[in-house]
């Protein structure tokens, strides 16, 4: 009796694992003091990245096949200027996309760079990625500014994040 209960909690507690699941993406933006600009990167998985683009009205795009949209990077980029702001010293930053990279894991890193900016004093960063397609979602923000480094875990009630830097 000892053995069967013993596998039936082993099978349950494994089924809920699989069944679980986790949505999340990890923004690192690092302060470039010779370029004066905020490097930006953004991972995630791309499955899911591609459904919010598509429920926000773009047509499929095939990330990393033969039948990648030749418009791809113009949507990634929309949707991502849409949900991730920063705000410095009062200031919006606009970003430049750089590109993307597809791993064969589903992860998908999207790389962009901002404006110039003097050395920031204050910074606020307003992350939604996602969160209009998952309510669990959680989006990981690292930020970088000489020696000081910060992390936030923003999700769908908390949004966004300030910081003051130290001189």
């Amino acid at each position: 009796m000892i053995k069967k209960f013993s596998f039936l909690v082993l099978t349950i507690s494994l089924l809920s694992f699989s069944m679980h699941k986790y949505y999340v993406s990890i923004t690192e933006a690092e302060y470039n003091v010779e370029s004066k600009t905020f490097e930006i990167s953004v991972k995630f998985i791309g499955h899911d990245l591609e459904r919010a683009i598509s429920d926000a009205g773009a047509p499929d795009l095939y990330l990393g096949t033969e039948k990648e949209n030749e418009k791809s990077d113009h949507y990634i980029n929309k949707y991502i200027n849409q949900r991730f702001h920063m705000v410095v010293d009062g200031v919006s930053l606009n970003y430049k996309f750089i590109g993307k990279e597809i791993g064969n894991d589903d992860f998908l890193y999207c790389f962009l760079e901002s404006n110039k900016i003097e050395v920031p004093k204050k910074v606020t960063i307003k992350n939604t990625l996602l969160t209009e397609m998952f309510s669990g979602q959680s989006n990981t923000v690292y930020l970088t500014v000489g020696d000081q480094k910060v992390n936030y875990q923003l999700n769908k009630s908390n949004v966004s994040e300030t910081h003051e830097l130290k001189k």
